[in-house]
């Protein structure tokens, strides 16, 4: 038979709320098509597979104090939204690329509704979000937020999150890289649309009486394509390293929550 006391029952209480905000907000895992049921259990089979790990003493002894437990959990819940946060910003850049090369190529008056995302976007855009999960799950980068979750643990004591003014400035600095991110990925796309458009220009200047207009979508399109295509081999490792520079700004979060 199983004996738990109160503390490690309220230990690992605090330890699903953290890991719970984490799975909540993170991308792919805290999606919609992700049922609520699916990530709670996810949130248990993780806590309950560290809960060993833990040491006794990284909870506080919870007292008759309702605001100070009430305290606890949301500096918990704090802990894990923030890094849940961080975790999402660098997809978000990934996706903007592809929204506004799609927009160049004329996917701008066509669009779907993607449920997972809860939004409407161009066709282009939604084949480039499913291979960008496709190429994050092959590469096994997920495991580098599930050894996030782990660490938290070691540097953010319960109930111990000190926001620091570092942070506020880090999470500007991310959420200001998600267009320079995007911008980035998408220039290859970008520098060879904007010589099609000015050969484009060219031919219509030299030849009025060719409708110009009708000719820049089919090539805009195929153009797009085949430059995506031919800088897709160089996309695994491109993305190794932003996700190895995301883990980098991962740490500094939790350290700017550390007392």
């Amino acid at each position: 038979m199983f004996q738990f006391d109160v503390p490690d029952i309220l230990r690992a209480a605090l330890i699903f709320l953290r890991i719970s905000g984490i799975i909540f907000v993170l991308p792919i895992f805290g999606d919609t098509p992700t049922p609520v049921r699916v990530r709670v259990l996810l949130s248990g089979a993780i806590a309950v597979g560290i809960f060993p790990l833990i040491p006794i003493g990284w909870a506080p002894q919870f007292g008759a104090d309702v605001i100070a437990t009430a305290s606890v959990i949301l500096r918990e819940l704090l802990v894990g939204l923030t890094i849940g946060f961080v975790a999402r910003l660098a997809f978000e850049g990934l996706l903007m690329a592809a929204q506004m090369v799609g927009y160049q190529m004329g996917f701008g008056t066509a669009g779907l509704f993607i449920a997972d995302a809860e939004e409407s976007m161009s066709g282009f855009s939604a084949l480039h979000r499913i291979i960008v999960m496709l190429v994050f799950l092959t590469l096994s980068l997920h495991h580098m937020f599930i050894s996030a979750i782990f660490d938290t643990f070691i540097l953010v004591p319960a109930g111990g999150a000190m926001p620091k003014a570092e942070l506020g400035m880090h999470l500007i600095r991310l959420t200001s890289d998600v267009f320079v991110v995007g911008l980035q990925l998408a220039s290859p796309i970008f520098v060879a649309l904007l010589f099609a458009m000015a050969a484009l220009g060219l031919i219509a200047r030299t030849v009025p009486n060719l409708n110009v207009f009708t000719l820049s979508f089919p090539a805009s399109f195929f153009l797009g394509l085949m430059v995506y295509a031919a800088t897709f081999a160089l996309f695994p490792d491109w993305m190794g390293e932003h996700f190895e520079l995301n883990k980098e700004s991962l740490y500094l979060a939790v350290r700017s929550l550390a007392p």
